[in-house]
């Protein structure tokens, strides 16, 4: 049988204090091996030969075909999206990003135009609020000096040019003693800006002798990013026989040669509509503005009126053939119904300003006339990291559904749920949730049922930086054995709490008595299969020795988080073997008692009572391997004396005396397991153990048996007789 490619896990009870994903788990978790091709059979919504990519969202691409994004955006990891620098899908800076779903979770960049968590929805044009007067342009100061120029007393000479960069694009060549005009046509011939306006202090030359300093006024941007990029200057073709330099100011820095000469950090805010439109009313996907009363329709995108070269549909004009008499602000009718209402009458959810006529929208709308409803917002699966790790902020609909903006309701892609779409769901099998054989959990949930070996871990997985999926993250925690006799529970033995109450039953496979396992997989669809010893490796059962000296008085051991009853100081060995193996984490032991009556520990001879003896050994004949320590707890045990001469013995401890080293692997390494039932199917010669060499009721293919009986085809039967 073949193995599948392995990956991190999607979700796992954390391991120890805020750890968990743990790497190498076949499938990733989330998908089901196929042990004849050795591929992965994956969870729907996830890909990858190891089931380690979530999917990009899909989308009608406008001509009635689904594709990844919509056909109008770019799949990518989260690593990818943070160090990925490409200016056309406004991503500007490469960041580090290797928290643990760095290469597993994908979602989409959008082209220009588009945006939605699947790029399915066309951007309305936008622009600056016409009623903001006050709003400032961006303005960025380019210092260039080149010692020569055409200053009389100069004796160096300038010759060569430099290169103005912006968001990934590069000018043509500007001469050192380029004019404004020509350094503003060059600017606007990058498709990266729109309009600029250029000036140039101290000189009519790009670059002169004592100093430039070329002022660039961005008059409007091509993306709607609120924060500028700053232009890049290279002055590797710039010559000069004396000094060269050059540098860039922004947000408020003064030229270093003039003092008149100041950046300045935009405040202009991109607004969808300019703020004075309904963008795609109705629930259509136009990508159109439907204007006010008395704006737009057109603007040159800076409040003022259209021109041939700056055209905008974007309602960011005032009309002045409009009647303004008694108008404030908006009044249109709500996208969500009703009649049309004004921010500021007795039953609207808004305030109006009377200063820039705006509305001031209550919690829960927005638009300019606050005629949509707004979606609650979570943290987002999948954004671009804004610092090394640092990602995952609000979103609405938490990045993973759409906003239906006429409800204010999200609309979540398959794999999530909740009001925000803040959680994957868990795996259904049969239509119910874990197949009805498990219990839905968060990560933070799962933690705390994180088992070594039987025993709860110290484990943790809360919220942080790095346990961003603490509460979003949910797995199935299917319902699981505990033990080789568990088939003689009954439901009201478990005394186990809450939604875990039935997590033992319904687990007995078949056949063989002591065939109860686990359910498995990420929807609890699957089996795991008796496990048991290799025969042809020579090992040992686990012993475990307990030594107590007591007069009166009782104790409790604790077994893989199972308690025995009270343990009376005197109890014999036949009883003691009784209360252990009545815990569900027990199946069978041998409890034997040594006596020593030497006279160093006279007293101590008597099989009586565990406490009257010199030790006592208990062997575990059904769970195999190195065990967990059986641990003593509710001690009211009488200390017993010694001899005047000799020390005071302990009450009790428990040791190790011989640690287990038999195998406990699937069908004893002598079968495959097939995991549809939880059967093992045994090799030719196996049948099922005991657990110790003969033939018993595990299921586990671990006993070799040597009778065999020849059977012939009936044709060659026919021919001996």
């Amino acid at each position: 049988l073949r193995v599948c490619p392995s990956g991190r896990a999607w979700a796992d009870p954390a391991s120890g204090p805020q750890t968990a994903h743990r790497d190498g788990v076949e499938c990733s978790g989330f998908g089901f091996c196929d042990r004849a091709t050795g591929q992965c059979k994956c969870r729907a919504g996830f890909e990858g030969n190891a089931c380690q990519r979530l999917k990009c969202p899909m989308g009608d691409n406008n001509f009635f075909i689904s594709e990844k994004c919509s056909g109008h955006g770019k799949c990518m990891t989260m690593a990818e999206a943070a160090r990925t620098v490409d200016h056309e899908l406004d991503l500007f800076t490469s960041i580090e990003y290797t928290n643990w779903e760095a290469d597993m979770i994908q979602g989409c960049i959008c082209e220009p135009g588009w945006s939605g968590h699947d790029c399915s929805k066309r951007e309305c044009p936008w622009g600056p609020d016409p009623r903001v007067t006050s709003a400032k342009d961006e303005i960025q100061v380019i210092d260039c000096l080149c010692q020569g120029g055409r200053a009389f007393e100069a004796i160096e000479s300038c010759s060569g040019w430099i290169m103005l960069g912006y968001k990934g694009e590069t000018t043509r060549s500007i001469p050192w003693d380029a004019t404004a005009a020509f350094i503003e046509h060059e600017l606007e011939l990058l498709s990266t800006i729109t309009d600029v306006r250029v000036s140039i202090k101290g000189s009519s030359m790009a670059c002169s002798h004592s100093g430039s300093a070329i002022v660039v006024e961005f008059l409007r941007d091509v993306s709607r990013q609120r924060d500028y990029q700053n232009i890049t200057v290279n002055t590797t073709y710039l010559s000069s026989t004396g000094s060269k330099a050059a540098a860039v100011y922004t947000s408020g820095q003064p030229s270093g040669y003039y003092a008149d000469a100041v950046s300045q950090k935009s405040t202009k805010v991109p607004l969808e509509c300019s703020g004075r439109g309904t963008c795609n009313p109705g629930g259509v996907n136009t990508g159109e503005c439907y204007c006010y009363p008395g704006y737009g329709p057109a603007s040159d995108g800076r409040a003022g009126f259209a021109t041939r070269e700056h055209n905008y549909l974007d309602c960011g004009s005032i009309r002045t053939d409009f009647n303004w008499t008694g108008i404030t602000c908006p009044k249109v009718a709500p996208q969500y119904g009703g009649s049309a209402e004004i921010c500021g009458s007795p039953t609207s959810f808004t305030a109006c300003d009377l200063t820039t006529l705006t509305c001031n929208c209550s919690y829960g709308y927005e638009g300019g006339a606050c005629e949509w409803l707004k979606c609650s917002r979570g943290k987002a699966w999948f954004d671009v990291a804004t610092a090394p790790n640092v990602a995952h902020a609000l979103a609405p609909c938490s990045n993973v559904g759409e906003c239906s903006r006429t409800s204010g309701q999200c609309q979540c892609d398959p794999l999530f749920e909740g009001s925000v779409c803040s959680q994957m769901m868990c795996a259904k099998n049969d239509s119910y949730v874990c197949g009805d054989k498990g219990v839905c959990m968060t990560m933070n949930k799962l933690a705390t049922y994180s088992t070594t070996n039987g025993e709860y871990n110290d484990a943790t997985y809360t919220l942080s930086d790095t346990t961003w999926d603490a509460n979003k993250m949910q797995a199935c925690y299917c319902r699981k054995s505990m033990s080789a006799n568990s088939y003689l529970w009954d439901k009201d033995q478990l005394g186990i709490d809450g939604m875990l109450d039935e997590v033992a039953f319904n687990t007995y496979r078949g056949y063989y008595a002591y065939t109860h396992t686990d359910f498995s997989g990420y929807d609890c669809s699957k089996m795991e299969c008796p496990r048991g010893d290799d025969h042809l490796t020579h090992g040992y059962n686990e012993v475990q020795r307990i030594r107590c000296s007591a007069t009166a008085g009782g104790f409790y051991i604790k077994f893989r988080e199972n308690t025995t009853a009270l343990i009376n100081w005197n109890d014999p060995a036949a009883l003691l073997e009784t209360k252990l193996e009545a815990i569900f984490s027990i199946g069978n032991v041998t409890v034997t008692y040594h006596n020593d009556t030497s006279f160093a520990t006279a007293g101590h001879g008597s099989a009586k009572g565990i406490c009257n003896t010199t030790y006592a050994d208990v062997e575990f004949l059904t769970e195999l391997g190195n065990l967990p320590m059986m641990n003593v707890t509710g001690v009211t045990l009488t200390q017993k004396i010694g001899m005047s001469d000799q020390a005071i013995i302990p009450k009790i401890n428990i040791t190790e005396a011989q640690k287990g080293t038999k195998e406990n692997i699937e069908c004893s390494g002598h079968g495959y397991c097939n995991p549809d039932i939880g059967m093992c199917v045994c090799d030719v010669g196996y049948t099922s153990s005991d657990g110790q060499g003969g033939r018993g009721h595990r299921g586990d293919c671990g006993f070799p048996y040597t009778e065999t009986q020849v059977f012939l085809p009936v044709d060659e039967l026919e021919e001996e007789e």
